[in-house]
């Protein structure tokens, strides 16, 4: 039987906006000794460009994805739910202590919800 373990469901307080193309920026910052699985993810383009956006953890080139890329599409904003996005567990580490994200073009706004867990 598989036990289903609740948590409390935060989000982030300042909406990331992305930084330059390639450079990653922090969402959610994991309180030591828990576990985040993202609940939600809501983003705004108004960049003037299409847009895949990366949420996954570490910063520049330690960057590693967790989840697909989203498409985000130039002058629209849209959001996925906790029933579109896959249940992945994101462990706090001393070297990993964030949530992050990159965009392939600057200037997209990102936020996001998540359960802690433990």
């Amino acid at each position: 039987m598989v036990m289903h373990r609740s948590g409390i469901r935060k989000q982030n307080p300042v909406p990331g906006v992305s930084p330059v193309t390639g450079a990653a920026a922090a969402l959610y910052n994991i309180t030591p000794g828990r576990t985040a699985v993202i609940k939600r993810i809501a983003w705004q383009n108004n960049c003037g460009g299409n847009s895949n956006l990366s949420i996954g953890q570490g910063l520049a080139a330690a960057f590693a994805a967790v989840l697909p890329p989203i498409v985000t599409l130039n002058g629209l904003d849209g959001q996925l739910n906790e029933w579109d996005i896959p249940n992945i567990e994101i462990q706090y580490t001393v070297a990993l202590p964030a949530i992050t994200f990159e965009s392939t073009v600057a200037g997209v706004i990102v936020t996001i919800e998540v359960e802690e867990i433990g």
